[in-house]
């Protein structure tokens, strides 16, 4: 399917999202040369240790990454989801360095690991209990950085439930922080902007943020309420079976409250 907009409603929707200074900052340089230097000082104190992690140093051609939008075709109104490219900035394979050594440590508590897993869920149902989906909304937008380093260095360092990573979590919390909000693009309009705040599509650390934050978020609410007879999640796609439509209000507040 294609989503014909004018130009002129296209440009207007991508200045609004950037308009958010909570989440973006416009930047008058281009600070991919500061953002490598200090990216690969803390490459070599990790390489540095003798039986620590080997992390490959940024170098060669780099440039600010671009934002472009796709339009949510079952919405009305045409609005937009913002798409940052990250594949040409100092980041980008630091990025993806990390989220592989972090993606086997995401906790699968309240994931489904495949759609027979789901189906099965379905299918068991009572017909008396209640079934609904939830939906995280702008998940990847509304992921707070700092919040989710946070929890990804406590589940990351203070869990028996994995091998301690090979990488000490000073300079890990460093190079998160460098990956997720020092990586600079440009609008359709050739300005320049830095993301302060949120996870990035387009960014090899989007996906990995935002299910560290959701599970951070159940992981709360469950501490709260008991958990519904089922419950499971694919990004930010929520199915629920309780007993009762209120017992499903209640789950939907509580989830959004905390987050």
């Amino acid at each position: 399917m294609f989503i014909l907009i004018p130009t002129d409603e296209y440009l207007s929707k991508l200045d609004g999202i950037l308009a958010d200074e909570t989440k973006f900052q416009k930047l008058t340089r281009d600070p991919t040369l500061t953002t490598v230097r200090k990216a690969n000082k803390i490459t070599d104190a990790v390489n540095a240790r003798v039986d620590g992690l080997k992390l490959q140093k940024i170098s060669g051609g780099l440039r600010p990454g671009y934002l472009y939008g796709n339009v949510k075709t079952p919405k009305i109104g045409n609005p937009i989801r913002r798409i940052i490219s990250q594949i040409p900035t100092s980041t980008y394979q630091l990025g993806k360095r990390l989220n592989a050594l972090l993606t086997s440590l995401v906790p699968a508590d309240y994931c489904y690991r495949s759609s027979t897993e789901f189906l099965d869920c379905v299918n068991s149902a009572p017909a008396e209990e209640k079934m609904a989906s939830l939906d995280a909304e702008s998940l990847f937008t509304c992921v707070p950085v700092p919040r989710t380093i946070d929890y990804i260095c406590d589940h990351v360092y203070r869990s028996s439930a994995h091998p301690l990573l090979a990488i000490d979590e000073y300079h890990l919390r460093k190079l998160l922080r460098i990956c997720t909000q020092e990586s600079a693009f440009r609008c359709l309009r050739g300005n320049l902007y830095q993301q302060k705040d949120g996870a990035s599509m387009g960014s090899p650390l989007g996906v990995l943020f935002a299910n560290f934050f959701m599970r951070s978020v159940e992981k709360e609410v469950f501490s709260r309420i008991q958990q519904p007879m089922a419950y499971g999640r694919y990004l930010d796609n929520i199915f629920v079976r309780t007993q009762t439509n209120e017992e499903r209000e209640g789950l939907r507040q509580l989830l959004q409250k905390i987050s």
